[in-house]
């Protein structure tokens, strides 16, 4: 059977499932040696399995074999923590650009988008994967057969794309500024688009998957069901070839482009449209201000590139050795042994891994990303004496740039806050807002 479906994750996980299972079965002698005493019991005539022994008792013996042992415990312990830190790293990204307005901008919008995609596999694929990787059974039925990988596939789609779009949008935005003007309105159709493309191209996945039982067994289990496709070794070739030329090795050459471009321009020349104010001829307080904000945006820009450049060679990375394998799979066909299935797990886990890797990275490259993020597991002291005065329209909070400081107003007024007005507000009445 061959169980290298259409979905990248999926991919892997199939092809554990099939080489595991092979190895399993070259042992089942274990089983046996189990059994011996039993295959008196009934007349080889009526023997339902290959071992002579009651379909309930066999049942047991496989439920037995297949419960996780040694270092399976560790696979998911190792699954575990990928599965929690994923989730509050991603869930603190989406939480930083939602309270701190001064974070919404395009790109942060492209990097939350990013986050949900990473939510949804660690949330709705990491937990029935794993259990498909330790038991070698698909417990949850023919619909979550198709909708499970489906939305795995969609979810790996919509990273890439997205990824790319970021790229698009900072080439243009440093490459050719005077041409393009990126604007968030802009970048939430672009992020509709990327969702509606990636539920479309990912269709095939949704109807040719399907659930199986192992035809090894001649009993009535649910154990080695798996989830596999209905369609040809040829058509599952070429769509495996699609995805990897579309959906990793095209974007990826691509976005290789545009940050050669923008290292080059960030780097190595003057930025287009900037030059007339790096060289005006008389050095003079305005002129020196100016030089100093637009150096200060060069600083800004290399250090928002370089973190977009290390999120996408993580990502590269984590999904090349699946990417090895599947060529590997398709061409030259790969044997079933030890060695395959441990790079098989560990190509499995690279990709799950790399849905939390990304709020690490954002943690010590941006500066922003790391206060929201220590900000978010810090209480405001209660009876807090800090009374400073703004002026701002509520729900609007320092620090958000429309709140002003209001000076020479004494500070024992008592002030009555408005939701939608604008009010005098003392500092610590905003804490809970803009937290």
């Amino acid at each position: 059977m061959n169980l290298w479906t259409s979905s990248f994750l999926m991919y892997v996980t199939s092809s554990v499932g099939n080489e595991l299972e092979e190895n399993r079965l070259s042992d089942y002698d274990f089983i046996e040696m189990e059994s011996g005493d039993n295959v008196t019991e009934f007349d080889n005539r009526t023997c339902t399995n290959d071992y002579c022994i009651s379909d309930e008792a066999y049942v047991d013996l496989i439920a037995d074999y297949l419960t996780p042992r040694g270092w399976y415990l560790v696979l998911i312990g190792i699954h575990a923590t990928v599965f929690l830190g994923g989730i509050i790293g991603n869930s603190l990204v989406c939480i930083a650009v939602h309270r701190n307005h001064t974070m919404r901008n395009v790109t942060n919008y492209y990097i939350v988008n990013l986050a949900i995609a990473d939510l949804m596999v660690i949330i709705l694929c990491l937990p029935s994967t794993v259990l498909w990787d330790v038991t070698e059974t698909w417990f949850l039925g023919n619909c979550l057969c198709k909708a499970i990988p489906y939305l795995q596939t969609v979810s790996v789609s919509v990273s890439i794309l997205t990824l790319t779009f970021i790229s698009i949008d900072r080439w243009y935005a440093i490459c050719f500024p005077l041409k393009f003007k990126s604007t968030t309105k802009r970048a939430k159709r672009t992020i509709l688009v990327i969702w509606i493309f990636s539920l479309i191209f990912d269709i095939p996945d949704l109807i040719v998957l399907h659930t199986a039982p192992a035809p090894h067994l001649r009993v009535d289990t649910i154990f080695y069901t798996q989830c596999t496709v209905s369609w040809s070794q040829r058509s599952e070739r070429i769509f495996a070839l699609i995805k990897l030329v579309f959906l990793y090795g095209g974007p990826l050459l691509f976005m290789t482009f545009t940050y050669c471009s923008i290292i080059r321009v960030l780097w190595r020349s003057k930025i287009p449209g900037y030059q007339s104010s790096r060289s005006t001829p008389p050095i003079t307080e305005s002129t020196a201000s100016i030089h100093e904000n637009f150096e200060g945006q060069m600083a800004s820009r290399r250090k928002a590139a370089k973190m977009l450049i290390v999120v996408v060679l993580v990502f590269g990375l984590c999904y090349l050795p699946v990417h090895i394998l599947i060529v590997l799979r398709q061409t030259v066909g790969l044997p079933s042994n030890e060695i395959n299935v441990t790079c098989s797990l560990i190509a499995h886990w690279l990709c799950y891994a790399n849905s939390a890797m990304n709020p690490i990275i954002y943690n010590f490259m941006s500066g922003k990303f790391r206060k929201e993020f220590r900000r978010s597991f810090q209480c405001s002291p209660r009876g807090s004496n800090d009374r400073r005065i703004f002026k701002c329209t509520l729900p609007y909070c320092p620090p958000d740039p429309r709140c002003q400081p209001y000076r020479n107003i004494p500070t024992e007024l008592n002030f009555q806050t408005l939701q939608g007005t604008s009010e005098i507000v003392p500092l610590n009445m905003c804490i809970s807002q803009s937290r």
